[in-house]
C-alpha cells in the first residue's frame, strides 16, 4: 500500500519494492494517488504541515485492508 503524494516513502521505493518482489505469488501493491503517507486525501504536493490537520484514513483503504484480511 503507497499513497501516492507520500514525500517519507516515495514512488521510486514502491517502484523497487515492486520489482524486488514481483516473482512472488503472495505479495500484491496498491498505490493510492491521492493520499499522502497517512492515507488521507489530499492536493498537490504533501508537505509535513499537511500532518497537522486532522483527517481520516481514507474509505478505501480501510475496506482493502479488511478484504486482505477476511482472505488471510
Amino acid at each position: 500500500m503507497q499513497g501516492g503524494r507520500d514525500y517519507q516513502v516515495t514512488m521510486s521505493d514502491f517502484e523497487g519494492w515492486e520489482k524486488v518482489l514481483s516473482s512472488r505469488k503472495n505479495v500484491a501493491f496498491k498505490l493510492y494517488a491521492r493520499l499522502n503517507h497517512l492515507f488521507i486525501q489530499g492536493e498537490g504536493k504533501s508537505t509535513p504541515a499537511e500532518y497537522l490537520t486532522a483527517g481520516h484514513v481514507a474509505q478505501e483503504v480501510i475496506d482493502d485492508i479488511a478484504a486482505w484480511v477476511g482472505k488471510q
